[in-house]
């Protein structure tokens, strides 16, 4: 019994150790880095097969081949191969017979400055120098000899080097020819061995200063080579992308990838790991064109470096006055980018109101205003606080009466003075200013008179400029104008004599800060939303996640990334708990990964970065000297 124990646990731990080996061998690295080499050997073979082919369909290439082989023959024959021995011979005695000559005569040199040392001695002394003087006079005489001897023998062994090499030229000139044209091939059959001998190894770099470790290399074997451009390779075998700028600029064995692309540099497993996510890794890898987002971790601006996802980010959060609200150490508050409501009673209908409040895109689909989470009896609050608390004496015209007699008179002008340039209606012109295809549902004949005729009146820092339109024409332009309606416009009754309901809107308007956009009357507006300061590398337990931690389906995740990704995108998702604020600037995909690139960016922590890394832009004339040693 305890001999079959002992049988079946020595079965089972040969089995253990076994899967232990296979599952530490069986690493997703081997694989990539096993099908890359078959990528480039494949790659590669189909290069030698190109080339080979090119050889063969050149007549310049084959008449030299026929030519050296001809040579070859030649040089094959025993008249050939006996006169090269001869040669041969020759030139080993001429360089024996050099070097005998040259000897002498530096021995006999050396003994002439004995002399010479034994003559000034016996000068200091005083005694006879004659034997020595004369000993002197033979040996120079016999110098003189040697030198032109070996000069003799030396010009012989030059003169018949040469004529062995003219025997040789014309078959080292054709094979000189012959090996330009196939050198690639030889090239390419060299780099093809080396690939099918290539082992399978970790790829690291090693960055103390970064603090950073990067095995990315070991599954991205073609990032720093060329000729993997093309989108039919796998994503993981392609050349990075603008390899010129960005892995010749920012070397790899400097920068590493992760101090740029994110993830979890040390991670060889599965793909998800090594590009951290998982959880409990902090920084996740970015996708794509996001990785701008660490720019700024080196430069100080991006204007100079090609980041243009960076800065689109960075426009769209300024044209969307995202620091009226949020506050970002460094940056300043955002300015007030809306019309000012300080006189909104005189100009708007509080039922167009209402439903510009609950969604401005039912009134004009681009409109720059988001969209707030509000319910009907939300907007209508809002509404009667806004009108009610409002200026209504706007405008030195009163009681305005349109003519529709002049609508085709107002039409023509509103053409003729370039008004489409800016304004569209119903989508055709311009858009500077706001689409007028519905404008008389929202305001009124004696407003939108008094507007045209001095825009500044109203609104002093608007672009709209004053066309010095007389009143007649005028009046024709607003006679058009009130014809362009919205049709079945949804309806709202609002008392502005409710002080519950004006109470309410004004507690809303603070909540929603409406002020940090537009000039309302007692209202000062401010950064009452969440900082973002240190945002990208907020605690992933500060940030209210509400019910929706892991919903897939909307692309919910529990990881920070995937919270401030998914405010920016539809900030609604998060309101299963708690009714958020944040409005809904409908940004597309593109565009929310732009803004989420650039909030990434500015919200991170990088005084950490060594003070190496970072960019120092060249004074003038550091520039001029670049630009002219390029030349």
């Amino acid at each position: 019994m305890r001999f079959r124990l002992f049988v079946i646990s020595s079965i089972l731990l040969f089995i253990t150790a076994v899967l232990a080996v296979w599952k530490d061998f069986d690493k997703d690295w081997r694989r990539y880095q096993a099908e890359f080499n078959q990528v480039e050997a494949s790659k590669t073979q189909d290069e030698i097969d190109a080339v080979k082919k090119s050889i063969e369909n050149d007549p310049e290439l084959k008449k030299l081949g026929s030519d050296l082989k001809s040579i070859e023959e030649k040089l094959a024959t025993s008249d050939s191969k006996a006169k090269k021995i001869e040669f041969e011979a020759k030139i080993k005695k001429l360089k024996y017979d050099t070097y005998i000559a040259e000897r002498n005569a530096k021995n006999t040199k050396s003994t002439i400055g004995a002399l010479d040392y034994q003559l000034s001695r016996g000068a200091a002394q005083g005694s006879s120098t004659e034997s020595v003087q004369a000993e002197k006079v033979k040996l120079t005489a016999e110098w003189e000899k040697q030198v032109e001897e070996a000069t003799k023998i030396k010009g012989l062994l030059t003169s018949t080097e040469q004529e062995y090499k003219d025997m040789s030229k014309e078959y080292l000139d054709v094979k000189s020819k012959y090996d330009t044209k196939i050198i690639n091939l030889d090239v390419l059959e060299k780099k093809l061995a080396a690939v099918k001998a290539r082992p399978l190894d970790i790829q690291q770099v090693v960055l103390p200063k970064l603090n950073t470790v990067d095995r990315c290399m070991s599954c991205h074997m073609a990032a720093n080579k060329d000729g993997f451009e093309d989108k039919k390779y796998k994503k993981v075998f392609q050349t990075h992308p603008n390899k010129e700028l960005y892995l010749v600029k920012h070397n790899v064995r400097d920068f590493g990838c992760v101090s740029c692309h994110q993830g979890q540099g040390l991670a060889t497993t599965k793909p998800d790991v090594a590009h951290g996510w998982v959880n409990f890794w902090d920084k996740p890898m970015f996708q794509g064109k996001q990785v701008q987002a660490s720019c700024i971790k080196c430069h100080k601006t991006t204007d100079d470096i090609p980041a243009e996802f960076f800065n689109q980010g960075k426009d769209l959060v300024t044209a969307s006055n995202c620091f009226a609200c949020h506050k970002v150490e460094g940056i300043p508050a955002g300015l007030k980018n809306g019309p000012p409501l300080l006189q909104a009673s005189s100009k708007l209908n509080s039922s167009w109101m209402v439903n510009w409040v609950k969604n401005p895109r039912h009134y004009l689909p681009m409109s720059k205003m988001p969209t707030f989470n509000v319910t009907d009896e939300d907007a209508k609050s809002i509404t009667a606080f806004v009108l009610g608390s409002s200026d209504s004496n706007y405008g030195t015209k009163k009681g305005i009466v349109t003519n529709p007699n002049l609508a085709a008179e107002g039409e023509k002008l509103f053409q003729t003075k370039t008004c489409n340039t800016c304004h569209a209606v119903k989508g055709v012109g311009g858009a500077v200013g706001p689409d007028l295809g519905r404008v008389a549902s929202k305001t009124n004949p004696d407003w939108l008179f008094n507007w045209i005729k001095n825009p500044k009146t109203y609104h002093p820092t608007t672009v709209m400029p004053n066309l010095n339109l007389s009143d007649d024409e005028t009046l024709a332009i607003v006679s058009w104008l009130e014809t362009k309606k919205w049709d079945n416009m949804p309806q709202h009754q609002v008392n502005l004599q409710d002080k519950k309901l004006v109470e309410q809107g004004k507690v809303l308007v603070k909540s929603l800060n409406c002020a940090g956009c537009h000039n309302i009357a007692t209202q000062d507006g401010g950064q009452n939303c969440p900082e973002l300061t240190g945002e990208a590398e907020k605690d992933i337990h500060k940030f209210d996640f509400g019910y929706s931690h892991l919903d897939p389906k909307r692309g919910v995740y529990h990881k920070r990334e995937s919270f401030i990704y998914n405010k920016v995108r539809t900030p609604w998702v998060y309101n299963d708990f708690l009714k958020g604020r944040m409005p809904n600037f409908w940004f597309t995909d593109d565009q929310t990964n732009a803004v989420y690139t650039y909030i990434m960016g500015i919200t991170a922590k990088h005084e950490e970065m060594p003070v190496r890394y970072i960019y120092k832009p060249k004074n003038v004339e550091e520039s001029n000297e670049e630009v002219k040693s390029s030349k």
